[in-house]
């Protein structure tokens, strides 16, 4: 099989199995892996953590990977089905030239795919090596090392990490439903919640399920949201959450079932570490509300923005020694943690911020519901750059603009963001305005310019 170019994302590796991705691919991407990395560090023998999701088709790749890794006479460290944070905080404790997790996140089952990290969990993105991999992969590379390299299983990963994430956390008396979705989550929750006396949950899939056949691993989907929703339709319970097919992103529910921003999630975390760490650095992306910039800003501390993506929002961190991070894609980030995510310490702390005070989740994220906002709009463009440029000398008349990603462009009562997709020819809307007659305004005139473009 010939590489499928369109594999290589600009953060990852993934695509459908076996159509896109199958075994003989997932070979010679193991070996280019573990060729560049070797260039990269000047160093002939690695040792490469690697661990996987649930999905079914998880242990043929990896065992494919892990055969062209070592072909390379690279060490390989098995850490068995974990969850994508798992998998960081194996790295993050360890000695390693960095990893590889068999996953496709959030999509659906027939899907799979690779993440790679380098030395210090440093992400390969597109950019940094992920371009130069696909080109490895898509030569005859000779297994030059007289010797195969060794492979190492290491099962006691997750034991640490339960012990690391309890120690950190206090929970009084709280009702939860925890949604594990048939994923990776599934094999960690139950140990972990049993060290919570004070807490009562309702579990839903906590069956490892690689088809996820009862519901869509991606919970921002309404048809993922709906079991939690009906369990929350009680009354008996504080919250809910939902996790996704690796476990890396966590979407929290109110005591009503709604949806709360995963940016108000990282302001109301913010402020919780903040009590402690005044003064500290929060990351939040580009689209997130200025509201939870208030709200940081309020408890003490300096909010900083971000590109979007983990490839961009972990570094950051790490370069400002940020207590927490996080995205409105409901990915959190914690310096506990090695600046990479964890869902599980994000819920825990959740449960420790809720079951300190009397008030229901809707009540504490109010504060935060100032502005009118929707969800991003996509809109399909013959040409990104040029349609960004036109909206910019159309709409950025007397705003302060920013590149960051995209453009943003800030006025008094309002502001836009329009970024370029990374895989599609797609451009990506978000608006926020102080009352909502104002932001129907721009949606609707910001929108009619772009879909002219088309």
């Amino acid at each position: 099989m010939n590489i499928k170019p369109e594999i290589f994302k600009a953060y990852d590796i993934r695509g459908k199995v076996p159509k896109e991705l199958n075994v003989d691919a997932a070979r010679k991407i193991g070996n280019a892996i573990a060729v560049f990395l070797s260039r990269k560090y000047k160093k002939q023998k690695l040792t490469l953590f690697v661990g996987s999701d649930v999905r079914v088709s998880s242990p043929l790749l990896k065992k494919a990977l892990i055969e062209g890794v070592t072909s390379q006479g690279s060490a390989v460290v098995d850490i068995g089905i974990v969850t994508t944070p798992l998998f960081y905080f194996a790295l993050s404790n360890s000695r390693n030239d960095g990893g590889v997790m068999v996953t496709a996140s959030h999509n659906p089952p027939e899907y799979n795919g690779f993440k790679v990290l380098g030395k210090g969990l440093e992400p390969v993105s597109g950019e940094s090596g992920l371009f130069a991999i696909k080109k490895l992969a898509a030569q005859k590379i000779q297994s030059s090392p007289k010797v195969i390299g060794a492979i190492r299983e290491e099962r006691g990963w997750t034991e640490r990490y339960i012990s690391c994430l309890a120690k950190k956390a206090k929970i009084g008396k709280a009702r939860v439903v925890i949604d594990a979705a048939g994923g990776s989550a599934a094999l960690i929750l139950p140990k972990l919640l049993s060290r919570f006396p004070n807490l009562i949950y309702k579990p839903l899939f906590f069956t490892p399920d690689g088809t996820f056949s009862l519901h869509n691993p991606n919970p921002t989907l309404a048809e993922a949201q709906d079991f939690a929703k009906e369990e929350l339709a009680s009354g008996s319970f504080d919250f809910g959450v939902i996790f996704d097919g690796d476990g890396d992103r966590i979407l929290f529910l109110d005591e009503f079932g709604k949806e709360v921003r995963g940016d108000f999630i990282t302001a109301l975390l913010a402020g919780w570490f903040l009590k402690k760490h005044r003064g500290d650095a929060v990351v939040l992306n580009v689209t997130a509300s200025k509201a939870a910039e208030e709200y940081i800003m309020a408890a003490g501390g300096k909010s900083i923005r971000s590109k979007m993506g983990y490839v961009h929002i972990s570094p950051l961190m790490r370069q400002k020694r940020a207590i927490v991070g996080g995205e409105t894609s409901h990915h959190f980030y914690f310096r506990d943690f090695a600046y990479k995510e964890s869902s599980m310490y994000a819920l825990l702390k959740m449960l420790e911020i809720v079951s300190r005070t009397p008030k229901k989740l809707s009540h504490i994220v109010r504060p935060l519901q100032k502005y009118h906002t929707a969800p991003e709009t996509n809109f399909s463009v013959k040409n990104k750059k040029s349609a960004i440029a036109s909206v910019l000398k159309k709409f950025a008349r007397g705003g302060k603009v920013s590149r960051l990603d995209g453009i943003t462009v800030d006025f008094p009562d309002w502001w836009f963001n329009l970024r370029p997709s990374n895989t599609e020819p797609l451009v990506r809307l978000t608006i926020e305005a102080n009352t909502k007659e104002l932001f129907d305004e721009k949606q609707k005139e910001i929108s009619d310019f772009i879909n002219g473009l088309a």
